[in-house]
């Protein structure tokens, strides 16, 4: 009984953790969007799908999305 207590703690923690992470890293991606300009206006586009896909809209922002950003200094 001890043991599947323990097991039941960890796993319920371990889904929290990334469930924050996750929380964290889709506020970030909605902020960064909001702040920045992007070619062809794809601002717009960018918001929804990450609005909309959270876990999926988040990851593909971060792994393209970001590089598609116009640099203003």
């Amino acid at each position: 009984m001890e043991s599947t207590i323990s097991n039941l703690s960890l796993g319920l923690w371990a889904w929290q953790t990334f469930l924050l992470v996750i929380l964290g890293l889709w506020i970030y991606c909605l902020i960064d969007i909001a702040r920045n300009k992007f070619k062809n206006d794809a601002k717009t586009t960018w918001f929804l799908i990450v609005f909309f896909l959270p876990f999926l809209g988040t990851l593909l922002y971060i792994f393209t999305g970001r590089n598609r950003k116009i640099i203003t200094n």
